[in-house]
């Protein structure tokens, strides 16, 4: 399986665009308390049995989330390491974390 990398992201006072979010994750509705306006959060998972991970961070205002499809248990924890060093969570940077981590290359998106 080939790696994949989607990103989704909203407003904290978006509902609509959480909702439309956590419909789309599964047992999203346990993130629902994480994804308010003034939380902050950083929150990492991997699922073994479709081998995607996922990323989420909160900055109190959005929220982004990037999942990583084809990855095993040990290449998630390696994309976790390198989105420690991840100032502002853009689709550049966290495409180059999962370079650093992973010895792989995406086209540039400018």
């Amino acid at each position: 399986m080939a790696i994949e990398v989607l990103k989704g992201a909203a407003r904290l006072d978006d509902a609509e665009g959480i909702e439309t979010f956590l419909k789309g994750v599964p047992n999203g509705e346990a993130l629902r308390p994480k994804l308010r306006p003034g939380e902050k959060h950083r929150i990492e998972h991997y699922d073994k049995e479709t081998q995607t991970a996922r990323y989420l961070m909160a900055d109190g205002v959005w929220f982004v989330c990037f999942v990583v499809t084809g990855v095993s248990l040990s290449d998630a924890q390696q994309i976790a390491r390198q989105t420690d060093l991840i100032v502002a969570w853009s689709t550049d940077e966290f495409h180059r974390a999962v370079e650093r981590a992973l010895g792989v290359s995406f086209p540039s998106t400018q």
